[in-house]
């Protein structure tokens, strides 16, 4: 927990020296429509597309739609105690996002509350195709962040982001009948290739 918290701790500094060297005369930027794609949530399988509206002076709205294959970093992580046999099925990919912006509106530092859902699935089969069964796991993501749009010209920027939260887990494994429910703490990280028009 503590190198989570330094981890934390050392990405605001980064962001807050980002952000001293940015004059904050101009009090909001002259785009208020961003769409982005996530690089970052390739590592677990998820592609988003991500739209965000600029609402107030200082608040924006963002939402997300995607899907997800398989949690690759997980699976690398963690040892598998049964074979990988099942075959990948694509599941649904949902986010909400609402930001707050301190200094520039649409540009620089961010603060967000943040919430994502995610369901991996799989299928089973067993003798010769007669029988299949679908596994999955079920995720519910609140959590809060932290985050800078990096603007590379007027339209073009990247969307770094660090978030830290809960994960709501429901699944139903192979072999097993029950639906396992779990909370665990989550970490996430993000980067965004954005377009603001």
């Amino acid at each position: 927990m503590r190198k989570i918290v330094r981890i934390i701790l050392t990405i605001s500094f980064f962001l807050m020296a980002l952000v001293k060297t940015h004059s904050y005369s101009q009090t909001s930027i002259s785009k208020k429509n961003l769409i982005k794609i996530g690089a970052a949530q390739i590592f677990v399988g998820e592609v988003n597309f991500c739209y965000e509206r600029l609402l107030f002076k200082k608040l924006s709205a963002e939402i997300a739609s995607g899907f997800v294959t398989d949690n690759y970093l997980l699976n690398f992580i963690s040892e598998s105690k049964s074979g990988n046999t099942g075959k990948t099925l694509i599941g649904p990919s949902f986010g909400a996002m609402l930001k707050y912006y301190p200094f520039i509106t649409g540009d620089e530092v961010y603060v967000c509350l943040d919430f994502k859902y995610r369901r991996y699935r799989k299928q089973y089969t067993q003798d010769g195709g007669a029988y299949s069964f679908n596994e999955y796991v079920e995720r519910y993501i609140p959590r809060v962040g932290i985050g800078y749009h990096f603007f590379l010209d007027e339209n073009l920027f990247f969307d770094f982001s660090g978030n830290l939260g809960l994960i709501f887990q429901n699944s139903l494994q192979f072999n097993n009948n029950q639906v396992d429910k779990a909370i665990k703490l989550n970490f996430g990280l993000g980067l965004k290739f954005g377009y603001a028009f």
